[in-house]
């Protein structure tokens, strides 16, 4: 009897210690409830922010309208997802900074004004889109025509785009499967462009980018082509000048001439040609300094001659690099021929020499002989006589007569210079003709006086004897 009342003893106080510590924690929380306030503080999540670099914080909760202010410590945001690199990004109370999807978790724990208050919400940071057509290079895109597409390394160096932020520009990198050219030429009928295909993003900081095209609807997430300015410019090539000797005319100009292109300039399968045009002048002597006179010279030309394509080559692709050309070798200038003829010139014995005149003929190249010089040309020096004083005649000779741009030949100088008697002299009308220092000739006029005046008086005396027998004759008829 007694042990069975001493385990009902032992029963009931298990049982009211279950039941004080069953109804302990109902006895706190409603304590709590108790010194909780009745107004709801708000929570308020952000709408899928873009990447900018920096941390978003994704929630905040705020006192209720006319409320006083919540106590910090009593706010709890932590945030856990996946970031757009694939990471997981654990449960923390850091706000996140990457592209990615995040589940946010926002709370209160009540104090005598407000309430306790938990929410989440699936929030996700978007990573930026980046347009085609804001893709630039640090130096314009070009190239020296090559006679293809194909775009060289360095030409697209420093790609980047104008919507990657400042700290990732060095973080960022876009890769292609490929690049070319539109078009091959220097001047194609529509403006040439640069097409970069299959384009992607990588690096530390590449997930946080995302490349569209915003002309289309369809905004593809993985890769996508890309089209940038581009120029190709003319290859430059080289023009030589070759000349030929010629004949002295006067002046300095290279009348016979050819221009040719340097074919290792080309590129391969494909010809050009040179020529001048109307204001091409190309001339004997030096860079600076043209020259007309006889001797050795290089041949040059500035300007006035321009490319032509042969058998279909392009002649745009090219430009010429030289704009002053000389040629190779140097050219002869050469004497012209030119004849000598002396005037007749006499003089009385005793009396000193007269000036020894003459005619400069110049050779016309088969064709004849043109009088005197070239421009403004002279000769220089004299002719002379043979020698003798007596009367007689007297050859004249070349003497120191030259220009060394002539060669000159004397022709007709046998008895040319004539010494006469004095009392002889006086039968040579009109004296002595000499021309101006070879601009004219002369001949001597051996011609006896003629008696003008007896032939003037023996007409009158005709004319007066035919009309004295012609009246006598009238008055006998009448």
């Amino acid at each position: 009897m007694k042990k069975t009342k001493g385990i009902r003893l032992f029963l009931g106080l298990v049982l009211t210690i279950v039941l004080n510590v069953a109804c302990f924690p109902i006895g706190v929380l409603a304590e709590n409830e108790a010194e909780q306030g009745t107004l709801i503080p708000l929570i308020v999540f952000s709408s899928d922010p873009v990447y900018n670099g920096n941390p978003h914080v994704l929630a905040t909760v705020n006192p209720a309208v006319d409320g006083p202010g919540l106590n910090p410590d009593l706010i709890e945001i932590t945030y856990k997802g996946i970031q757009a690199n694939g990471e997981a990004y654990p449960l923390s109370a850091i706000p996140p900074s990457a592209a990615g999807t995040y589940m946010v978790f926002a709370g209160y724990r009540g104090d005598e004004a407000y309430q306790s208050i938990d929410d989440k919400k699936e929030i996700k940071i978007k990573p930026i889109e980046l347009k085609t057509t804001e893709f630039f290079t640090e130096k314009p895109i070009a190239k020296i025509y090559d006679g293809n597409t194909s775009v060289p390394e360095n030409a697209l160096k420093g790609l980047g785009n104008t919507g990657v932020i400042d700290a990732d520009i060095n973080v960022v990198v876009f890769n292609y499967k490929s690049a070319n050219f539109l078009f091959k030429d220097v001047r194609p009928v529509n403006p040439n462009l640069i097409i970069l295909k299959e384009m992607t993003i990588s690096g530390e900081k590449g997930k946080n980018y995302i490349i569209v095209d915003e002309n289309k609807v369809t905004k593809p997430l993985v890769s996508i082509d890309i089209s940038l300015g581009a120029n190709i410019l003319p290859k430059p090539v080289e023009v030589l000048l070759a000349g030929q000797d010629k004949v002295y005319d006067g002046t300095p100009n290279l009348h016979d001439y050819q221009l040719s292109v340097i074919k290792t300039d080309l590129i391969q399968g494909e010809e050009l040609g040179a020529f001048g045009a109307e204001n091409f002048y190309p001339y004997y002597g030096e860079i600076n300094i043209q020259q007309k006179d006889v001797g050795s010279y290089y041949v040059w030309a500035t300007g006035g001659f321009y490319l032509y394509g042969i058998d279909g080559t392009n002649a745009e692709n090219y430009i010429i690099n030289n704009q002053t050309i000389v040629s190779k070798k140097k050219y002869d200038i050469t004497p012209a021929a030119v004849t000598v003829i002396p005037a007749y010139v006499s003089k009385v014995q005793g009396e000193a020499d007269p000036a020894l005149t003459y005619t400069v003929w110049q050779d016309d190249s088969g064709d004849g002989f043109n009088k005197g010089l070239y421009a403004d040309d002279v000769m220089f020096g004299s002719l002379e006589r043979e020698a003798g004083e007596a009367v007689g005649s007297y050859d004249i000779l070349l003497g120191s007569l030259n220009n060394a741009n002539y060669r000159i030949i004397l022709a007709d100088g046998t008895d040319k210079f004539e010494i006469v008697k004095k009392e002889d002299a006086v039968a040579v009308y009109g004296g002595n003709d000499y021309s101006n220092g070879g601009n004219g000739a002369t001949e001597k006029e051996a011609e006896s006086p003629v008696p003008y005046m007896g032939i003037a008086l023996l007409l009158l005396l005709l004319i007066a004897g035919a009309i004295f027998f012609g009246k006598n004759r009238l008055t006998k008829m009448d």
